[in-house]
């Protein structure tokens, strides 16, 4: 019979080498002195540097952290599932390797699922008391505005921060909203959390503590793609809506 832990972290990672031993570090330290029953997943999504070799040796003393791997990049979205589908924990959350929100901050997310039992909680840098440390690029911080005004207009969605790399689900909650996903990249979020609502599932912001790393894996040309495929999303929902 499979081991049930309270916690899952699942941490998907894509061309990571310059940014993920530091996180990593973090993240082993904190897991270690501050949880209990508790697995880390990193899923790395067809990294092409050395994201996966520098991650197996720093994680081949932990035996609560496995890494997994496959040859092609499919997108965050499709990480986090795999990452999912291979956790046992109650609680399952992701957090990005890019170390912009602090491990910390898995210790205020955990308290609040023991104390409310949301069925969904997610990191919020929108509200007065988040802290953030380094902002975002202004052109950065305007792309993200308008994302999330266009996706709440889309999908009725009323979540402020719906790019936020730190969310939270329970187990069969997570299963149920990832499966059959149309979007893997930049827009699986908005998806995941469409189907949360129209589900009925509770769902609680959180403010977060979160500073801007340099290394956006973002093209000139995603903006475009990513309204556009917005768009497609809420025609393919449109019956549902």
């Amino acid at each position: 019979m499979t081991e049930t832990l309270e916690l899952s972290i699942v941490v998907p990672a894509y061309n990571e080498q310059l940014r993920i031993t530091s996180f990593m570090k973090n993240l082993l330290h904190f897991s270690k002195k501050n949880l209990d029953s508790y697995e880390i997943i990193i899923v790395d999504d067809g990294s092409t540097d050395k994201t996966y070799q520098i991650v197996k040796n720093l994680i081949k003393d932990y035996e609560n952290t496995k890494i997994i791997t496959y040859s092609e990049n499919k997108g965050k979205g499709y990480a986090v599932f795999q990452g999912i589908l291979s956790a046992i924990g109650e609680f399952v959350l992701f957090i990005d390797a890019d170390g912009s929100t602090p491990p910390e901050e898995i210790k205020n997310m955990v308290k609040i699922y023991r104390k409310h039992g949301y069925d969904i909680i997610i990191g919020t840098r929108m509200e007065a008391t988040s802290s953030i440390e380094n902002p975002q690029p202004i052109s950065r911080k305007v792309m993200s505005l308008i994302f999330n005004l266009y996706s709440n207009i889309l999908f009725h969605l009323r979540i402020n921060d719906l790019l936020c790399g730190f969310k939270g689900f329970k187990k069969e909650v997570a299963i149920r909203i990832f499966q059959n996903l149309q979007s893997f990249r930049w827009e699986f979020d908005v998806e995941i959390l469409y189907k949360a609502r129209k589900l009925g599932y509770s769902l609680y912001q959180i403010p977060i503590k979160w500073k801007h790393e340099e290394g956006s894996k973002m093209k000139k040309s995603d903006p475009f793609f990513i309204f556009l495929n917005l768009f497609k999303l809420r025609l393919k929902f449109f019956d549902r809506m």
